[in-house]
């Protein structure tokens, strides 16, 4: 026959001892229906969790709680935790660690967790599973202004919840969104990112922000071309799309195929890929200037500059340089000459880049003198103009300068410095005759 202790053990009454009371005392321990506001450490318990009949079969810890967040939890409760302090009665060191296991059992407060998160603390999120809970937490990031804790707590958001219920907690909290969608991109989850635009009904974010990873993401031409295709098929060319980034993603669509076409010719290794500006410098290089018959050629960089939209000081400057490299300076006259409109047989000196920038430019690529005073005799006044043949060292510029100032002092210093038997001497002498000349003339018309 079993002893009373033997009955006492086997009881199953719920009974449990109070530490707080001075007396012995029964306290009734929650059932599944009580409890269910309350929480232990892992989950909310039932009289079947805690049943000790199932230990063979509880979960791993890893399958609980992430490995992560357990060293970080581990590692916030060293260092918070205070000793006990020496010399304490049985049942007062009983009563403090009773207290200590109702902290963790407890979710934190949302503002003391967000507090550890923005001052850089590790702490664990995992005590907060309602979603109540959870959107107060996400609440208090946001009100803190702190990106890392915001983010924190978002990811975190992002493995403990359904995708729904995820996306609608940030609906409403734009600048989670803008965290979120940063790390994301950063890290080329376009998926996660278009995914998380579009339920929030921005597709124009959703479509720009997957044609900007794809730009920048891959040097494979042909895998981004193929890849802007979809995008453009499914967003750009849709009703409502905006007209502008439309046709700005098309016309990348295109200088991309242009590059591709022509990646078998010779130096067009160099534009695969590249910017419009260095496809329009190899173009440049390709085209036959002043040729008629290859005014429809693909390689016509007046046609390129149009399509792209390239300003017409940025497509001579490019022109400018690739055919003075080239040292072809007999192409300037189709770059800088239009036709005038009243007279198509006439033709009219056109340039929308500063004359000065233009002739320092060309003195630095070793332009020869005839292409220098060509661009000179275009500056109106005769001051600068003197100025600036005097800093490229052209010669007959300096004189023909002088001359419309009708400095005839200034002129016989130059020609005399000029050694005696050359081209540019010989201009100056005739050129000073002639402005003698000039000068009899004028006189003689005041005496009369």
């Amino acid at each position: 026959m079993e002893s009373k202790d033997d009955d006492y053990w086997n009881d199953s009454t719920n009974k449990s001892f109070n530490f707080d009371e001075d007396e012995v005392a029964v306290l009734e321990v929650p059932t599944a229906s009580t409890a269910a506001n309350r929480r232990s450490l892992f989950g909310e318990d039932t009289a079947s969790e805690v049943h000790f009949a199932n230990t063979q079969h509880e979960l791993p810890l890893s399958v609980i709680i992430s490995d992560e967040d357990l060293a970080s939890l581990l590692d916030d409760q060293s260092r918070s935790e205070v000793p006990l302090p020496k010399g304490i009665s049985l049942e007062e060191e009983v009563k403090l660690l009773r207290r200590r296991l109702q902290e963790c059992s407890y979710a934190p407060s949302a503002a003391s967790v967000v507090a550890k998160l923005v001052l850089g603390k590790s702490c664990s999120l995992e005590m907060f599973r309602s979603l109540g809970e959870k959107e107060e937490l996400l609440d208090e990031a946001v009100a803190s202004g702190s990106g890392n804790a915001i983010l924190k707590v978002v990811l975190f958001l992002e493995r403990t919840l359904k995708k729904k219920l995820f996306y609608r907690l940030l609906q409403t909290r734009p600048e989670a969104v803008s965290h979120y969608v940063n790390y994301m991109a950063l890290r080329l989850k376009v998926t996660e990112c278009t995914d998380l635009l579009v339920f929030l009904g921005r597709h124009h974010e959703a479509s720009l922000l997957q044609f900007s990873i794809y730009v920048r993401s891959t040097s494979n031409v042909e895998f981004k071309r193929q890849r802007l295709k979809k995008i453009y098929s499914d967003y750009f060319s849709q009703p409502g799309a905006n007209s502008f980034y439309a046709q700005l993603v098309a016309n990348y669509i295109n200088l991309l195929e242009f590059q591709v076409s022509e990646q078998h010719a010779p130096n067009a290794g160099s534009i695969l890929d590249g910017s419009v500006l260095e496809t329009l410098h190899y173009a440049c290089g390709r085209y036959k200037w002043g040729d008629t018959a290859h005014q429809s050629s693909p390689t016509n960089p007046f046609k390129l500059a149009e399509a792209h939209a390239v300003g017409q000081p940025q497509f001579e400057w490019v022109a400018l340089n690739e055919r003075a490299r080239a040292k072809a300076w007999l192409d300037f006259e189709h770059i800088f000459e239009r036709k005038a409109w009243l007279n198509l047989k006439q033709k009219s000196f056109t340039i929308h880049i500063p004359i000065d920038r233009t002739i320092l430019r060309l003195s630095a690529l070793n332009a020869p003198e005839p292409v220098l005073n060509n661009f000179l005799a275009k500056v109106d006044d005769p001051a600068r103009r003197l100025g600036l043949a005097r800093r490229v060292n052209a010669k007959r510029g300096v004189v023909d300068a002088l001359v419309a100032l009708k400095d005839r002092t200034e002129l016989e210093q130059f020609k005399d410095g000029l050694e005696a038997g050359t081209e540019e001497r010989f201009y100056a002498e005739n050129a000073l005759k002639s402005l003698n000349n000039k000068w009899k003339s004028d006189a003689i018309k005041l005496i009369k």
